[in-house]
């Protein structure tokens, strides 16, 4: 089997039939509805709630490598593929593996599901004392399978 065959296999496996179908209806809808900046907005709103739940897991982490250990059994426990954290001095790379988002929104849907995560990893990083002035963004350098964010320094 080769990497192509392995990945779409793999990908096929990411997201419940029983919810593909309603997912992929509501990317389309949702793209024909609003820009792709509004559904970025949205979806990181989406993920800020999504992070809201879990939050009380992380809340104890001391170091970052306490937080990816952390991150990691609760991306285990829900299928969501793993991530590694990574100290750039004056930010912090996340680098998502196997993310449903593409899988269940569609590939040309990854510039604003993403959101999803950035707001996500946004709020875990604020509960843990990081400063407002801070962000997670898409580093641009993101696929379907790996999802390149960094928390770092808002530009405005």
């Amino acid at each position: 089997m080769n990497n192509n065959n392995l990945e779409k296999y793999f990908r096929n496996q990411q997201v419940s039939l029983q919810w593909l179908a309603v997912l992929r209806a509501m990317a389309l809808e949702l793209s024909a509805s609003a820009s792709p900046v509004e559904l970025r907005l949205l979806f990181s709103k989406i993920g800020t709630r999504f992070a809201n739940e879990v939050q009380e897991q992380f809340m104890n982490v001391n170091t970052l490598a306490e937080l990816e250990e952390g991150l990691n059994v609760f991306w285990a426990q829900i299928n969501w593929g793993w991530v590694n954290l990574t100290d750039a001095g004056d930010s912090i790379g996340i680098t998502h593996q196997a993310a449903p988002l593409a899988e269940a929104f569609g590939d040309e849907s990854l510039s604003w599901c993403v959101g999803l995560l950035e707001g996500f990893y946004h709020n875990i990083f604020s509960v843990l004392g990081a400063s407002a002035a801070m962000q997670v963004r898409d580093t641009g350098e993101s696929d379907a399978m790996t999802l390149r964010l960094r928390f770092e320094l808002a530009v405005n």
